[in-house]
């Protein structure tokens, strides 16, 4: 009995697995593809169907990597690298007129 309930669960983590590779390929691609061609139907501009291609490519990277991302922002926020940790901030009294500040 235990051993096909680990077997049952074994079988819906591969197929949430799939499900999810799924969406992230083929809705995904999908969404970046049509996107380009809805940019390249309204405009006609290879510019701008170039810059939403770019645009796509940089948000898939970002959703296909987003568990090292998370874990690299969790990662910088609980251990900051540097030496200093506060910031230098200058601070200006007044700002006088152009003429060098002649009344």
């Amino acid at each position: 009995m235990i051993m096909q309930m680990a077997g049952a669960i074994s079988d819906a983590n591969s197929l949430v697995t799939q499900i999810q590779n799924f969406f992230l390929v083929g809705v995904l691609g999908l969404m970046y593809t049509v996107s380009i061609a809805y940019v390249w139907g309204q405009t006609k501009s290879v510019l701008k169907a170039g810059v939403a291609a770019i645009g796509g490519a940089v948000v898939m990277a970002i959703v296909f990597n987003m568990t090292s991302v998370r874990d690299k922002i969790g990662e910088d926020i609980k251990n900051p690298s540097g030496k200093t940790t506060g910031a230098a901030v200058r601070v200006i009294d007044r700002i006088g007129p152009l003429d060098g500040d002649r009344r």
